[in-house]
Order: C-alpha cells, then structure tokens, then sequence
C-alpha cells in the first residue's frame, strides 16, 4: 500500500511505553509519508493511548516529537477479553464462584461488567480501590482491612514510578548510543543532545534525591 511516488512505512506497536518501539517511534512519528499501526488494546496514560487519542506532540526520549504520521488502529485483534468473552467464562462454572473482583480495566467499563454479573448471575462483585486489602477464609467470606492511602504514601509512589521511568529512559539510551551515536552517522548535533539529556536526567535524580 503507497501513496504515490511515497514510501510507506509501517510500524506494529504495543503500548509504546519501553522498548525498541519508542526508537521506531522516534524516527517515524515526525514522517507524514510514515503509517503507524497500532494493534489492540491501548491502557490509560501510555503514549499509544496518546497518540490513538490525537496528540501531535509527544515526548520520547525527553525530545517533543510532532505527530505527523498516519496514525490507524485495530482493535480486534486486542488480547484481552471483552464483556461478553468475560460473561460467558463465569456463565461455564458448574459451580459458580461465591464472589469476584474485578481488578482490571478502566472504571467506567468495570462499572458497567459489575452491573452485568450481577444482574445475570446474581454473584456479588467488588471493585477494589488503591490501598484496599481483602482476606478469604476457608468458606470465602471477606473481611475488607482498608489500609490509609495519606498524601505521604501517594508521593513515595510517585516517587518510585519516576524512578522506573528514569531507569528506563537510561537503559534505552545505552542502546543508542552502542546502536547510533558510537556509529560512523554521529555527529557533533547528536552527540551535543545526548550530553544535554544526561544532565536533565542527572538533575532530575538529585532533585528526588533532595525532596526525599
């Protein structure tokens, strides 16, 4: 498939969150003869769930890349079950199941699948929230132990989720620099970008280090 006199380059991607993908996506995302596709589900808050929804800016890397490509998305092909896959797994108890949680998923589609087992098969259901534990005796009762979620708690949180997202971001660079920048195509411009965002990332650490 091209347009004419136009090379078009396809991409698969998953939820764009870490991986080669992101280097795909880097060199591709600014390319109007370019088609990324993405292939099932796209979770709240991953760059895929931002580049499905329309923004033509996004971050990777620590570089702003314009959203120039085509962007197209096929839904089912998703691995995950849907409402009625779901409600037919619970219809197949011969024994049905005395309570269920629902731990997956975005709200309002939780919501909306609660109602369902519920009115259909009539089995309690409970969607748990941040913090909430549950202990399950023999005869699978609950007892519901809610533990405080302070503003102290979500901040360590934080803290450790921009962790993760820094680890990730240097492990990627490693690749470009043995894949790209030690190369006979570097040159001063890549190189001048790379030092920039290793200092970013440095600061950034300290600036945790200093909060905490």
């Amino acid at each position: 498939m091209k347009r004419k006199n136009q090379p078009l380059s396809f991409q698969q991607v998953g939820m764009c969150e870490v991986g080669r993908i992101k280097h795909h996506l880097k060199h591709h995302l600014w390319d109007p003869k370019s088609t990324i596709l993405f292939v099932g589900y796209q979770a709240q808050g991953t760059l895929g769930r931002r580049i499905v929804e329309g923004e033509k800016k996004v971050k990777i890397f620590g570089e702003e890349i314009a959203v120039n490509a085509r962007i197209e998305y096929i839904e089912g092909y998703s691995g995950h079950a849907d409402q009625e896959w779901l409600l037919n797994f619970i219809y197949s108890f011969i024994t049905k199941p005395k309570h269920i949680f629902l731990v997956h998923g975005e709200s309002e589609g939780q919501a909306i699948l609660k109602d369902k087992i519920v009115e259909t098969v009539n089995i309690p259901v409970t969607i748990p929230e941040y913090g909430q534990c549950y202990t399950l005796d023999e005869e699978l009762s609950m007892e519901q132990a809610v533990e405080p979620v302070t503003q102290v708690t979500i901040e360590k949180s934080d803290v450790l989720d921009k962790i993760k997202t820094l680890k990730e971001e240097l492990e990627d660079m490693e690749v470009i620099v043995k894949e790209e920048y030690l190369g006979e195509q570097a040159d001063d411009n890549s190189i001048s970008r790379l030092k920039l965002r290793l200092k970013e990332i440095e600061e950034q650490i300290v600036r945790i280090v200093e909060k905490n």
